[in-house]
């Protein structure tokens, strides 16, 4: 399996959801109609992006944003290369809006599910094959550059789209299951027809191809980057209403956010995501068609990993969390032979118990239980994460997509620290997922375990160090497999962060953590530099604060600049302490100095 199937124009094929044939745009969802609460939430998302400073590289924007109500739009001072029939296009899609605004306004929300794009444009192709349960849409799924009208657009935003079609991947944006529809066709479309989601989605691609140039510049993304953030604050503030391009473009925003390390922006953007989510959709509402779904998953990682990371709860109410998951039940008992629905049904019971987890974690400390209640669904959160991972195993039963052997990569290079060649380590084609469902249960098992042992102050269990190990070893195959798909390596950055805490501090296991750390940063996803700090206190070495390896090996320059800008910045804004806990990891990180016993258990634990 090569990488340069990723280049092939895409093979527009029908779909099926079993028996049923593919729709889109799906219909019409109905949404949550907030009265009187409009004025109030933008108000309070306006002023979280108002926090988020720019770079001294941002241009003022110069173009106008559109009422969306009214169903015009345009993009800037690059509207006057539209074309004619594009400029038709847009009339008669705005003329179709109009006629139904009085149920649109009701609702709240606009989106290309509202408009029927592929009857009015045929140069923009849209196709039934959405990355939906009962669909099997292989990975290699790609979007033709010429299939998009974007001839209106300068050449630099022209070039970086068709780079985000061809080279991004879900895995880039952190999707558990195949959701490359979504990222390669969904996104562009709504891009197309608002600046501040274009303008985000293009600095991604451009960040993403700066990494990739020797001579890459910061300035070749953030310009992108900040005219969104600019044209955004602009549409809040004239209090426009907020549509599922909007909700994109604050996502697309902390996703940059991420990957630079600035988690103090990303906070906020998580934020406002909220507010806006809350708003627009119901936990119900949310789920009626798939591009929302997505959307819910996108941020549903953020809000988890927010509270995870830092021990506090997540904000989204676990109501939504159930939704999600009650679907793909629904969706399995329809289907109990389709594979998808399997994968997407385990990804959302994950998702429900990482945060029932944090609500748990999080309720000790306020006193809000007591620690026999807490022990008590403790234990019945583990047992549900026994069977969730016992779910998995007619999945795992499945040997025809075992990968058995790495080419060119002789066993003994390993030294036995994570090999790749233990049986059920990596699995491909329809099952690429269950290697990050594998990931991910593996982690949350290990955070349960670790945290009880912090929360009741007892020994740290024996058995981290060989979750830890696992980790590992699933992620030295994903890295060595030639046929692991794009952005897949960074995909599982946040296992790989955790597992580091836990090996054995020797000079192979810690140089081993070293380079794949350095192997993350260098694909530009950044930690925090708290992250860094802590590590370099476990492991006795100063230096990292610097860079993973000696002698600056593996550090482009590029890196190096994205570390200081972030750094700089980050220094200048005042945070508050939840986000700062975000920052240090709080909850795994801060036991890790301070209590010296839980170290000596897990020396003692190696030996």
């Amino acid at each position: 399996m090569k990488h340069d199937r990723l280049v092939r124009p895409l093979r527009l094929q029908g779909c099926r959801k079993g028996s049923r044939d593919c729709v889109y745009p799906e219909p019409r969802s109905s949404t949550r109609n907030v009265a009187g609460a409009k004025s109030t939430g933008h108000q309070t998302i306006s002023n979280t992006i108002d926090e988020s400073p720019s770079s001294d590289e941002a241009d003022e924007p110069e173009g106008n944003l559109v009422d969306s109500a009214k169903g015009a739009r345009t993009v800037g001072k690059t509207t006057k290369h539209l074309s004619g029939a594009r400029k038709h296009a847009r009339s008669k899609a705005a003329t179709a809006n109009r006629k139904s605004s009085n149920r649109t306004q009701k609702k709240g929300v606009t989106s290309l599910e509202q408009i029927d794009l592929a009857k009015k444009d045929k140069t923009l192709l849209v196709t039934d094959g959405l990355d939906i349960p009962g669909v099997n849409l292989s990975p290699d799924t790609t979007l033709p550059p010429q299939s998009l009208s974007v001839s209106h657009l300068p050449e630099d935003y022209q070039y970086y789209l068709e780079y985000h079609c061809r080279k991004i991947t879900y895995h880039h944006y952190f999707f558990r299951h195949n959701a490359d529809h979504f990222v390669q066709r969904i996104l562009v479309e709504h891009a197309l027809l608002y600046e501040p989601l274009l303008c985000a989605l293009v600095g991604f691609a451009a960040f993403q191809s700066t990494l990739e140039k020797p001579d890459g510049k910061i300035q070749h993304f953030l310009k992108y980057y900040d005219r969104s953030v600019s044209l955004l604050r602009q549409s809040l503030a004239r209090g426009q209403m907020h549509t599922d391009a909007t909700m994109m473009t604050i996502l697309q925003l902390a996703a940059i956010e991420e990957y630079l390390g600035d988690w103090g922006n990303l906070f906020g953007h998580q934020k406002a995501a909220y507010s806006m989510l809350s708003e627009i959709y119901s936990a119900e509402s949310i789920m009626e068609t798939e591009v929302r779904r997505k959307m819910l998953s996108w941020y549903a990682r953020f809000d988890l990993f927010a509270g995870l990371m830092s021990g506090y709860e997540t904000v989204l109410g676990r109501e939504w969390f159930l939704a999600n998951e009650q679907y793909y039940l629904r969706q399995t008992e329809q289907y109990p032979e389709n594979t998808d629905c399997r994968i997407e049904l385990a990804i959302a019971s994950h998702r429900l118990m990482a945060m029932d987890m944090a609500l748990l974690f999080a309720k000790l400390p306020r006193g809000d239980i007591n620690v026999q209640d807490f022990s008590t669904e403790n234990e019945l959160l583990a047992s549900r994460i026994a069977s969730w991972k016992k779910g998995l195993d007619p999945l795992l039963a499945d040997t025809r997509f075992l990968v058995t052997s790495i080419k060119g990569v002789p066993l003994q290079d390993f030294e036995n620290i994570a090999s790749p060649y233990k049986p059920g380590t990596l699995y491909s084609g329809p099952l690429w997922s269950l290697n990050f469902l594998l990931l991910d249960g593996t982690a949350l098992t290990l955070m349960r375990k670790y945290q009880t042992s912090l929360i009741l102050q007892q020994p740290a269990p024996p058995d981290l160090r060989s979750l830890a190990s696992d980790m590992c070893r699933i992620f030295e195959a994903i890295e060595l497999w030639p046929g692991s798909y794009p952005g897949s390596l960074v995909a599982a950055q946040a296992t790989l962060g955790i597992a580091t805490l836990f090996l054995p501090k020797d000079e192979k296991h810690t140089m081993w953590c070293r380079q794949k750390l350095a192997a993350i940063e260098s694909r530009g996803y950044t930690y925090p530099p708290t992250f860094r700090a802590k590590m370099a206190e476990l492991w006795g070495l100063p230096e990292i604060l610097h860079w993973w390896l000696p002698n600056d090996e593996g550090y482009p320059a590029i890196i190096r600049s994205i570390r200081s800008f972030i750094e700089d910045r980050t220094l200048k804004s005042s945070e508050q302490a939840k986000t700062e806990d975000v920052r240090n990891m709080k909850a795994i990180l801060s036991k890790l100095s301070l209590d010296e016993s839980t170290k000596d258990d897990l020396e003692n634990n190696n030996n």
